[in-house]
C-alpha cells in the first residue's frame, strides 16, 4: 500500500510538472557550440579549395570559355575560396562570423547564377551542392535569413 501511495505521488508531481503553465514542453534548442561550427567553417573552407579548382576547369571547358563572363566567373570562384578562408580565420580568434559569412553567402548568390546559366560538369556540380549547403547550414546557426 505505501509503494501504492508512493507511486501515485510520484505520478501526481510529474503530471503537475508537467502541464503546469510556467513549464515549456518544447525540447530546448539545440544549439551548435563553438568548436562544432568552427569545424563547420574549416570543412566549407577546405571544400571551397577543391571546388575553386575544379569550378576553374569546368569553366575552361563550357560555353563560357575564352569570355569575360568566364574571367568574372573565375574571379567569384577565387573569392569564395578567400571569403572562407578569411571567415575560418576571424571566427577562430573572436568566434563571430560577421560580416565574413554574408559575404561569402553573397558570393555563393553570385557563383550559383553562373550554375543556372551554364551547364558544368557533374562532378563540380556535386562539390557546389555540397558547399551550398554548409553555407546554407551556416546562415541558420547564425540566424542570416534568406539563404
Amino acid at each position: 500500500m505505501k509503494s501504492l501511495f508512493r507511486f501515485v505521488s510520484i505520478f501526481a508531481f510529474l503530471a503537475l510538472l508537467l502541464f503546469s503553465p510556467g513549464v515549456s514542453r518544447t525540447p530546448a534548442q539545440s544549439r551548435l557550440s563553438d568548436k562544432d561550427i568552427e569545424q563547420r567553417i574549416k570543412n566549407v573552407d577546405e571544400d571551397t579549395k577543391k571546388f575553386h579548382k575544379s569550378f576553374d576547369a569546368a569553366l575552361s571547358k563550357s560555353t563560357l570559355r575564352k569570355t569575360s563572363q568566364e574571367k568574372d566567373a573565375k574571379n567569384l570562384g577565387e573569392s569564395l575560396e578567400t571569403q572562407t578562408k578569411a571567415l575560418y580565420d576571424h571566427f577562430k580568434q573572436t568566434k563571430k562570423a560577421d560580416p565574413y559569412l554574408q559575404n561569402a553567402l553573397d558570393t555563393a548568390t553570385q557563383i550559383e547564377k553562373v550554375f543556372q546559366a551554364t551547364q558544368l560538369d557533374p562532378g563540380t556540380v556535386a562539390l557546389w551542392s555540397k558547399i551550398k549547403s554548409q553555407l546554407s547550414d551556416l546562415a541558420k546557426a547564425f540566424n542570416i535569413p534568406g539563404y
